[in-house]
């Protein structure tokens, strides 16, 4: 089974109210909040890299970013207002050009990327499914 089906087969455990809306992006409609969903296979030890689409925050196309990472039991639970802070002095990276992170799992911190200084506790995300509400 691939991240992608064990990541959604989670959010069907956690959530009564969810289903998926595309596959490319990844937009579910959770407890009726929009949330896209991104994965990432171990690539280099605890870390884990990843891209967020600007327009899906600036734009208010979704509510909640969720990152699984390695597996579904790895899975951080952004609110839209804390995602647009967190990406705020990433460097753009890719053909996209859009906001680039790492998170490291063993530490639950957050790193801008282009600012290794400014790693940014995000334990508080962890399995955070808590924080969509219920509709």
């Amino acid at each position: 089974m691939g991240l992608e089906t064990e990541a959604s087969n989670k959010l069907r455990a956690v959530y009564k109210n969810v289903f998926c809306l595309s596959r490319r992006p990844s937009l579910w409609h959770i407890n009726s909040y929009p949330a896209n969903l991104r994965t990432a296979t171990r690539k280099s030890g605890n870390k884990f890299w990843f891209d967020v689409t600007p327009e899906l925050y600036e734009r208010r196309q979704v509510e909640f970013f969720i990152y699984a990472c390695g597996d579904a039991s790895t899975m951080f639970v952004f609110p839209r207002l804390n995602m647009e802070y967190l990406v705020r002095q990433a460097s753009l990276g890719g053909q996209k050009q859009v906001p680039n992170f790492t998170i490291y799992v063993d530490t639950d911190e957050f790193e801008p990327a282009g600012h290794s200084e400014s790693s940014i506790s995000i334990a508080g995300f962890r399995n955070a499914f808590f924080l969509i509400p219920n509709a």
